[in-house]
């Protein structure tokens, strides 16, 4: 079980009650068509998990967990209307 925050840049230490765990499954194969579910996971802390999530990229033989940042959401634009005075 994932003891600190997944992001290298973070040394927040895992409590139950805060931040998310992720469950990773990845189904593996060969080419004699054997199978395999590899599992793993991983925990961002609240502050981490507001800014990225959890990307599992697959090239050939190799898995890699990435952390992908979610993107800003630009903030509404406030619009003010005028009534014009007479």
């Amino acid at each position: 079980m994932a003891a600190r925050c997944a992001n290298p840049a973070c040394q927040a230490i895992r409590h139950e009650d805060e931040g998310k765990l992720f469950r990773i499954e990845v189904e593996l194969g060969d080419k004699a068509g054997t199978r395999k579910l590899k599992t793993g996971s991983l925990w961002l802390c609240r502050r981490c998990v507001r800014k990225m999530n959890p990307k599992i990229e697959v090239a050939g033989n190799i898995v890699r967990v990435l952390l992908a940042a979610i993107p800003a959401v630009p903030a509404p634009v406030a619009r003010v209307f005028r009534t014009p005075v007479n």
